[in-house]
């Protein structure tokens, strides 16, 4: 198991703020076993106690600063009560007051002398109701494979021995750095030689592609980073953050993309684009350039810590008002977008990532992002999730939502996940560029219901 931290792991760290914490989290509401006597929430967080961390939840960084290309070690003074605690609402807590609590959580930044990781238990939620949140910096994993990560800890069976994230896991173990043969090691350098060839062979052609397009010389749907209109999401964020959920069910939403030749991404992002385009109409804030939403694409090596995505850009197609034209045209951008990172390795995607991630970091620490269009408007990810009902030990799983994080002059983001047959979108918020996030979620019921109501026949998209 690698000790380094990756570029976009180190991009992560250095672009953090207290105003803009780099954490990504996971909230799960439980519902409590029927006939429970004592304290449940107590004697779970007891159990939780009894499960010692292993790596890379054992793990700090060697030094706090990006500039000093920090690794992971083990933290010799580990203290597990640190980072697993024990919070309460006033009762009877409505999922209102747990959000609100769970905003004040996530908006600090993880001490970086320590993991960076934080894990809560919440009682006192109405309705025979607990609360679950994780807590971990992005440097540490991205959000695909945290939730792939919590997932590992449920089970179908509520019978089942009871698992968290931090316990130890079974890395595959590669040693090739211990290997001291002469022709293992020339091996090694040929095959490390090839992949800088490849590497800088494919972020030249990612980067040609980018200008080719930004000058109209190579037609395409998908835009180029830089260059979306700016809107009052693109300035200067603070501190505070709300969150609002939408949950709608998924067979709906399966079966509208079915009946528009569509994946349920492509459905999500219509409605998505359809409540932002009606949002900022009210305010008389939309743009006659189309918004650009930045769309993270996982490339996971699962055997290693760290952040193993890219990141694409859609058209929201908010400067049409026809639903047909405006889907075909999100259609087609995400169309030219995954065209675009298939033709290159999985290293270069990245690359190109952190290249994004290191020019927004120097605009942001200089405080000069307005110098440049935004790189995109908002970010939208979406997380599949598990499609059977699942429990923690005894506890049956009722809801999950995630969180992420909002970079310097990004004050919304999107995160949609699915659940048995629920797909939530959580609207995450800086508090002082959007106090209306609910008129925004108004918004998301609306657009939902006017495609439930519409009829889209979309002819076969053709990718050229």
């Amino acid at each position: 198991m690698s000790n380094k931290l990756g570029p976009l792991d180190l991009a992560f760290l250095a672009i953090e703020q207290p105003k803009n914490p780099m954490a990504v989290g996971l909230l799960q509401i439980y519902e409590i076993p029927e006939n429970y006597e004592g304290n449940y929430t107590r004697d779970l967080y007891n159990k939780f106690m009894q499960i010692e961390a292993g790596p890379p939840f054992n793990r700090r960084l060697s030094h706090t600063m990006a500039i000093q290309r920090p690794h992971w070690k083990v933290d010799e003074n580990f203290d597990l009560e640190y980072h697993v605690r024990h919070a309460a609402l006033p009762e009877p807590g409505s999922t209102q007051d747990l959000f609100d609590l769970v905003m004040r959580i996530h908006t600090r930044m993880l001490d970086r002398q320590r993991p960076l990781w934080e894990f809560y238990v919440i009682e006192g939620l109405e309705g025979n109701r607990f609360a679950l949140y994780s807590k971990l910096h992005h440097a540490t994993i991205d959000g695909m494979r945290g939730m792939t990560l919590v997932r590992d800890c449920l089970n179908e069976d509520p019978k089942a021995p009871l698992k968290v994230f931090w316990e130890p896991m079974d890395y595959e173990a590669k040693q090739e750095y211990q290997r001291t043969s002469i022709t293992r090691k020339i091996r090694k350098l040929k095959k490390k030689l090839q992949f800088q060839t490849a590497l800088a062979k494919d972020l030249t052609h990612i980067i040609t592609t980018q200008q080719l397009k930004l000058f109209g010389l190579k037609p395409s749907n998908s835009p180029v980073p830089f260059t979306a209109p700016n809107t009052f999401f693109n300035t200067p964020i603070k501190g505070a953050r709300r969150l609002a959920v939408n949950s709608y069910r998924l067979q709906e939403i399966k079966t509208i993309a079915k009946e528009s030749d569509s994946t349920i991404n492509d459905i999500v992002l219509l409605i998505c684009a359809r409540a932002l385009q009606k949002y900022l109409e009210e305010k008389k804030e939309l743009p006659k350039k189309a918004l650009y939403a930045s769309i993270p694409v996982s490339v996971a090596n699962v055997n290693r810590p760290g952040n193993y995505i890219t990141y694409v850009a859609a058209n929201l197609a908010t400067d049409i008002k026809d639903l047909r034209d405006q889907f075909l045209k999100i259609k087609e951008s995400i169309g030219y977008a995954k065209q675009e990172i298939q033709e290159v390795t999985p290293a270069a995607a990245i690359s190109f990532a952190v290249l994004g991630q290191s020019l927004l970091a120097v605009l942001s620490k200089l405080g000069i992002t307005n110098l440049l269009p935004p790189p995109a408007n908002l970010i939208i990810s979406n997380v599949p999730g598990p499609k059977n009902t699942l429990y923690l030990g005894d506890a049956k799983m009722l809801a999950q939502y995630p969180l992420s994080v909002l970079p310097e002059a990004q004050a919304l983001n999107i995160t949609i996940v699915s659940y048995t047959d629920s797909i939530d979108i959580a609207l995450f918020v800086c508090r002082d560029t959007v106090p209306d996030v609910a008129k925004l979620s108004e918004y998301m019921d609306l657009s939902y219901k006017e495609l439930k109501q519409a009829e889209i026949n979309l002819p076969p998209l053709e990718i050229k």
